[in-house]
C-alpha cells in the first residue's frame, strides 16, 4: 500500500478502517481503489468534473460547474461506510446540485444518488440530459468489453449473459421498455479490461438509459433518464437515479462479480432480523390449477397436501380477486371488497391463520399500482387514476403515486391488508406500461417533461420504505410481469422470487425440461449481481427441484394426489435447506451459458471464511456427454478436502483429495436429464 494511499484513506472514512473492521485483507486494495476513486470524483477542487452531468440553460454542466459555488461535507454512517455530501449551488439561479455519496470501507463500492433544489424565488431554467452517472475510466488496460444481461421479456433468454467487445468510436447504448426498469435490459453490467474493470447499478424503477464508448481517453461509461426537460419551481427537488459502481483489478472478471455480490449482500440487500432475505421454499397452490376458479376449499386443500414437508411459506398468487384476473382495481378499503365473497365467504384471514397454523409463513399477491377502467379505484377515486387512450389500453391504467393523497392511500391500503390477513411477505406484482402514461402526463406541460414520472418513482420508493418501517417482519417480493422492474433501488428493498415470466408456458405444457433449462440459465446470469432470486418451477427429481431452487424455491407443482412421490418432495426440500447456506457465498458459472438442451449447465459456490462449498451440475435433457470436468476456483491445492457427491438426494460416502487432485473435477452424471451436487470443505 503506498503512503499515498493511506492518506487518502484516513481522509476520507477515518482510522476505522486501518484499525479492522472485518475488511477482508483480500478486498483491501480494491476497497482503497474504490475510496480513492470517491475522493477525486466529489472532491472540493473546483477545478475537477463531477461523475455526472446535466444540460441547464441550454448549456452542458461541464461548462459552469467550475464557477458555482463548491463544498464537501464528510459525514459518518457507521463502522464500514461513510459519507461524502458534494454540494453545487448556482449564484445566479439558486439551483442547489447535491451529490449525496457512500463509500463503503469494508467491501468495495461507491453509492450515490443526486439531489437537484430550486432555492431561488423564481422558477429555473431548463433542467434535461441528466446523466447521474458521466464518468471516464482511466487507465484502463487491453481488450475492453462489455458485459450484459438481456433483461426480461418473458422469453427463453431471459437473463442470459452476453459480452461485447469495445472499439473507440463505437459506442453502445441500451434502455429499457414500457418504463419498466429491466424489461429488454438490464440495468446492471460490467465494463471489463486486461489488468480490472468496473461493474455498475442503476437504481431507477422507470426510464433510465446508459452508455458505454471507448474513447482515446478512456472509458467513458454514462447513465441516467431517458426523459427530462424540465423546470423546477421554487423550493422544489427532485432526485435522479441511483448509482452503484464498484472498482476491481485483477485479470478476473469473476472477482469483480463477487465483490458486487458481496457488497448487494452487506449494504444494499433487505435484511431481516438482521441478516439478509432469502428466499424460502414455497407452495403456491392454486397458481396453475383452479386459478380465476379458485375457492377457499381449493386453496385448503392444496395447504393441506403441503402439511410436513418442509415448506416455510404459502403463497396465494393472483387469482382470488373481485373480477377475473387480469381485470385489476379494486384495491380500496375496506380491504374486504377487493376479495370475491362467493369464492371467499370468510374472506382470506381463514387461509393466512391454517397457514400458520400448519408452521408456514403467508405470502399474498398485489397489484395496487395497476388500474383497470370500471373498478372500484377507478369509480371511487378517479382523481387519482390515469387511465390511457383505447388503443394504448393494455393491461389498464395505473392510479398515480405521484400524488401524495394516492400514494398514502394505497400504502395505508396495504398496511390494513398485512394486519388483516397476517401477511409475512407482500408480494408486488406490475404490468403497467409506464411509457404510455408517464407520456400523457409529459404532454401536459412541456416545460414539466419527466417530473410526472420521478414523482411517481420517489412515490414507489416511499411507499414500500413506509411498509417496511411499519412492518419489520415483513418482506416484499418484487414481480413485474417477471423479473421487469428488478434494479438497484427495488433490490435494496425487495428480492424476486418470480424472477421471470418465461417459465408459465412451459410448466402449463408440462415441459418441466424446458422450464429447468430457463431457470438454469437465469440462475448463471443474474447471480453475478444478487444472490438471491427464484422462479417457479415444477417436479421432485433432483434435476428439477434443483433447477429451481436458488436459496429457496417457488414451487408450484400440484401435489394433492395420492400418486404423488411426497417423499421424493421432502427430501428435495431437506437438501434445499441443508445446501441454502452456500448460496450467499461467491458465485462461479463453470460451463458455458446457453439454452440448448444438448450442453451442461454447472455452477459453483464457496464460502472463503469457512473454506466449504459446492458444485452444482446439471446435465440436460438432450445431452450425450455423460461427464464435465469442472476447473474450480479458490482451492488450495495443499489442502486436503472431504467431498461428498449426491447424484440423489441422498450423500454418497465421503471422499478425501487434496485440492490438486480436485483440478479439474470430474462430475459423472449417467442420467439424461441429471443431476449431481458436490460438497467440498477443508478436512479436519
Amino acid at each position: 500500500m503506498s503512503r499515498r494511499n493511506v492518506s487518502i484513506v484516513v481522509s476520507l472514512v477515518g482510522v476505522a478502517l486501518i484499525g479492522g473492521t472485518g475488511m477482508a485483507d483480500e478486498n483491501a486494495d480494491d476497497v482503497l481503489l474504490n475510496v480513492e476513486w470517491a475522493e477525486r470524483a466529489f472532491d472540493a477542487a473546483s477545478d475537477s468534473l463531477p461523475p455526472f452531468s446535466f444540460v441547464y440553460d441550454g448549456r452542458q454542466s461541464s461548462e459552469f460547474l467550475g464557477q458555482w459555488k463548491r463544498a464537501v461535507e464528510a459525514q459518518a454512517v457507521d463502522a464500514t461506510a461513510r459519507r461524502r455530501v458534494l454540494t453545487f449551488t448556482d449564484p445566479d439561479t439558486g439551483l442547489e446540485v447535491k451529490a449525496v455519496c457512500t463509500v463503503y470501507t469494508d467491501t468495495p463500492g461507491v453509492d450515490w444518488t443526486l439531489h437537484f433544489t430550486n432555492t431561488g424565488s423564481a422558477d429555473t431554467p431548463i433542467l434535461e440530459s441528466l446523466k447521474a452517472l458521466d464518468t471516464l475510466a482511466q487507465p484502463i488496460g487491453a481488450d475492453p468489453i462489455l458485459e450484459q444481461l438481456l433483461g426480461s421479456v418473458a422469453g427463453a433468454t431471459d437473463w442470459l449473459p452476453m459480452k461485447q467487445p469495445l472499439a473507440v468510436g463505437q459506442p453502445v447504448a441500451f434502455a429499457p421498455q414500457t418504463g419498466r426498469s429491466s424489461k429488454g435490459a438490464c440495468p446492471f453490467f460490467t465494463c471489463a479490461w486486461d489488468g480490472g474493470g468496473v461493474s455498475t447499478a442503476i437504481g431507477w424503477t422507470g426510464r433510465w438509459m446508459a452508455a458505454v464508448e471507448l474513447t482515446e481517453d478512456g472509458l467513458r461509461i454514462q447513465a441516467g433518464l431517458q426523459r427530462l426537460r424540465a423546470l423546477l419551481r421554487p423550493g422544489e427537488c427532485i432526485r435522479g437515479p441511483r448509482i452503484l459502481q464498484i472498482r476491481w483489478s485483477g485479470g478476473d472478471e469473476w472477482h469483480g462479480y463477487n465483490a458486487f455480490r458481496q457488497t448487494m449482500l452487506r449494504h444494499i440487500s433487505p435484511r431481516l432480523d438482521g441478516e439478509p432475505v432469502v428466499p424460502p421454499i414455497a407452495h403456491l397452490s392454486t397458481s396453475f390449477y383452479e386459478m380465476d376458479d379458485g375457492t377457499e376449499a381449493d386453496v385448503l386443500a392444496h395447504l393441506e397436501s403441503a402439511k410436513g414437508l418442509g415448506f416455510e411459506y404459502f403463497w396465494l398468487d393472483a387469482y382470488r380477486g373481485r373480477d377475473r384476473f387480469p381485470t385489476i382495481g379494486h384495491y380500496v378499503l375496506p380491504v374486504e371488497a377487493e376479495v370475491d365473497a362467493k369464492r371467499f365467504p370468510n374472506g382470506l384471514r381463514p387461509i393466512s391463520d391454517a397457514a400458520h397454523a400448519a408452521g408456514m409463513k403467508f405470502l399474498l399477491w398485489f397489484e395496487p399500482e395497476r388500474i383497470c377502467p370500471g373498478t372500484l379505484m377507478a369509480t371511487e377515486h378517479p382523481e387519482w387514476v390515469l387511465i390511457p387512450p383505447p388503443e394504448h389500453m393494455g393491461h389498464g391504467g395505473m392510479i398515480d403515486l405521484a400524488i401524495p393523497e394516492a400514494c398514502a392511500y394505497v400504502t395505508k391500503y396495504l398496511q390494513t391488508a398485512i394486519e388483516a390477513y397476517r401477511i409475512d411477505c407482500l408480494r408486488i406484482d406490475n404490468a403497467v406500461d409506464y411509457d404510455v402514461l408517464w407520456s400523457i402526463r409529459d404532454a401536459e406541460d412541456a416545460d414539466r417533461a419527466g417530473i410526472a414520472e420521478i414523482r411517481y418513482v420517489e412515490g414507489l420508493y416511499r411507499m414500500w420504505d413506509d411498509i417496511l418501517a411499519a412492518y419489520p417482519h415483513v418482506f416484499i417480493d418484487n414481480c413485474a410481469s417477471g423479473g421487469q422492474r428488478i434494479d438497484l433501488e427495488t433490490c435494496a428493498r425487495s428480492i424476486p422470487l418470480w424472477r421471470t415470466d418465461a417459465t408459465i408456458v412451459p410448466l402449463m405444457e408440462k415441459d418441466y425440461n424446458e422450464s429447468a433449462i430457463r431457470n438454469q440459465v437465469i440462475t448463471a446470469g443474474l447471480s453475478r449481481y444478487l444472490p438471491f432470486h427464484t422462479s417457479g418451477q415444477m417436479g421432485a427429481t433432483p434435476y428439477l427441484f434443483r433447477s429451481g431452487f436458488n436459496g429457496g424455491i417457488s414451487f408450484c407443482e400440484d401435489i394433492r394426489g395420492a400418486d404423488y412421490p411426497r417423499d421424493l418432495l421432502a427430501e428435495a426440500i431437506a437438501e434445499g435447506k441443508r445446501i441454502r447456506k452456500y448460496y450467499g457465498g461467491r458465485f462461479y458459472a463453470l460451463s458455458d451459458v446457453t439454452t440448448s438442451a444438448q450442453e451442461w449447465c454447472v455452477l459453483q459456490y464457496h464460502r472463503p471464511d469457512e473454506g466449504d462449498g459446492m458444485v452444482v451440475a446439471f446435465r440436460r435433457h438432450r445431452s450425450p456427454y455423460s461427464g464435465f470436468d469442472c476447473a474450480l476456483h479458490e482451492i488450495d491445492p495443499d489442502a486436503e478436502y472431504v467431498v461428498t457427491r449426491s447424484s440423489d438426494f441422498r450423500q454418497e460416502a465421503p471422499q478425501r483429495m487434496t485440492g490438486a487432485e480436485m483440478q479439474p473435477l470430474n462430475v459423472a452424471v449417467g442420467e439424461c436429464p441429471g443431476s449431481m451436487i458436490v460438497e467440498y470443505a477443508f478436512a479436519q
